[in-house]
Parts: C-alpha cells; structure tokens; sequence
C-alpha cells in the first residue's frame, strides 16, 4: 500500500518553506516601514522647530511695531498740544505774525501725517496680532505631533522586534525542518491483507489478518528512549476505530491528552534502529469494503499513518 506520511512531509516541508518566504517579505515590509516612519518623525520635529520658531520672530517684530507706534503716538499728542497753543497764542493776541501763521501749518500738516503712520502701524500690528494668533493655534498641534512621535516611535520598536524574530525564525530553519520530519517518522508503510489460509488479497469479506510495517529511521536512537512501547489503531474512513480493539491508552499531544482506541501493541528497542516493524491484526469480524487507516503512536508520539483499501 502507498505511504501517505511521505507525501504529508513533502507537502509539509514545501508549506513550511512558502511560509517562511511570505514571512521574508513581511519582514522586508515592515523594514520599510520604519525606514518611512522615521523620516516622518523626523518633518514632524522640523515642522515644530520652524512653528516655534516663526512664533518667536513674530512677537519679536510685534513689539518692535508696538514700541514704534507709542512713539508716533507721543510724538503725534505733542504736536497737537503745540498746535493748540497756537491757536490760544493766537486768540488772544491780535497781531498774527507770518512766521507763526507757517509754524501752525507745518504742525497741522505734521499731525496728519503721523495719524496717517500711526493707522499703517496699528494695521499692521492687527495683521500680526491675527498671524500670531493663528500661529499659536499651530502650536497647539506641537503637543500632538509629539505624542503621534512617541507612537510612531513605538510602532518602529514593535516593527523591529517582529523583524527579529522573522530573522531569528529563518535561523532556526533547519531545526524546524528536522522538528517537522520527526512529527511523523515512521516511513516506508506497508499493509498486507492475508485471508485464513494466508494468501493476500484485497477483498473485504476475505480478509482475516491485516499486517501492518513500517520502517523506523535511525535518528530516532537519539531522540527516544531506548525502550518504547508502540500503538497501532485502525479506523474507517469516517475515523471511527474498528471493532475488536483491545484497550484505550491516552496519548500526549500539544494540544493536551486523548484517548486512542489500540488494536496491535508492539515493544520496540530503539537501540536497534533502523529496524522494520510489524503489526498484526486478527480481524474477528468481517470487514466492509472502502477506505481504512491505520495509525501508529507512542504514549507521547505520534509516528505517522498509512492510508488501504478493501474492495
């Protein structure tokens, strides 16, 4: 009969290699990313540096117009007084002379064109006060650009250590190749069928004996003790185990303990390995025709399967 364990550790192995090509381009993926974040955190930090700056320059020329405008203010309230002591001088005296006539006029004119400077500097004090203003809204951006800089920061310390472990997983390749081969190592599967007067056949309603073989490989010497004791269970093709089985052992997987329904016991010195060994089934009752497995543990190993068919 065909071994099927062989073709599910190929078909494992080539899983086990595409997944780890995926996970290489994840990797590769996530490298960029941090590289991009990076450079963002980076514009988000000028970007604060040049608002907070801008804001300083700002308040600087605000204050520079300010200081201009009280002395265009000062200057412009002491033309006015003069220009108004004229104009008493020149109620009281009779005698107006020319020189004060030119006196007052150079005043007045003087005192149109300061409230003339005075309005162009409280306009563009009010444009600077609205730009300052804005700029302060800007800045209060600044605390939340620092904070999505602390979350960036995080998300590259979390790229980077899922980087390393997809490099830390492609180092131990090989050890997970190995692990994945020792999952099921019984090879070369062979199943006969002998009737009561011990020839072969494929029939069901012949079948008497069923011998089920396989090969231990010789690595297993290292990784198991030297004695083991090895389980066979039969199962149909819905995997309800067969009747007759002798007795239920609970085998340890990752998962946690499960029952197995055993139809053969085998004692096997792994010292000796690689060694074949064979199972026999005396089959009291009559079988159906379809599909049947036959799968072989240790109470804390599973070793693989082989897939027959009664006809």
């Amino acid at each position: 009969m065909e071994n099927s364990n062989v073709k599910g550790s190929g078909i494992a192995t080539i899983l086990l290699g595409a997944a780890f090509v995926a996970a290489a381009a994840v990797g590769v993926y996530q490298y960029q990313n941090v590289k991009e974040t990076e450079q963002e955190i980076l514009a988000l930090n000028n970007q604060a540096e040049e608002l907070s700056s801008s804001k300083v320059v700002l308040e600087d020329e605000v204050q520079s117009l300010s200081e201009k405008l009280r002395m265009k203010i000062a200057e412009a309230e002491a033309s006015a007084k003069e220009l108004e002591e004229i104009k008493e001088a020149s109620k009281k005296s009779k005698v107006y002379s020319y020189k004060a006539a030119n006196r007052r006029k150079e005043l007045e004119s003087d005192l149109v064109a300061k409230n003339e400077e005075i309005g162009v500097l409280q306009n563009e004090i009010t444009n600077l006060q609205a730009t300052n203003m804005q700029l302060e809204k800007d800045l209060e951006v600044v605390p939340v650009l620092k904070a999505e800089v602390v979350d960036l920061k995080g998300q590259v310390t979390e790229w980077e250590e899922k980087y390393a472990l997809l490099e830390k997983d492609f180092m131990d390749l090989d050890t997970r190749y190995q692990k994945l081969i020792y999952d099921a190592p019984a090879d070369n599967f062979k199943v006969e069928i002998m009737t009561s007067k011990g020839k072969l056949t494929s029939r069901a309603r012949r079948a008497d004996q069923i011998n089920v073989s396989f090969l231990m490989p010789a690595y297993l010497q290292k990784e198991m003790s030297k004695n083991e004791t090895i389980y066979l269970s039969l199962f149909d093709e819905k995997i309800n185990p067969i009747d007759g089985y002798l007795e239920e052992v609970n085998v340890n997987t990752t998962e946690g303990s499960i029952p197995v329904q055993v139809h053969a016991v085998k004692e096997v010195d792994y010292s000796k390995n690689p060694q074949v060994v064979t199972f026999t089934v005396n089959t009291e009752d009559k079988f159906e025709e379809g599909f049947y497995k036959g799968k072989v543990y240790t109470k804390d190993d599973y070793l693989g399967t082989v897939d027959f068919r009664l006809r």
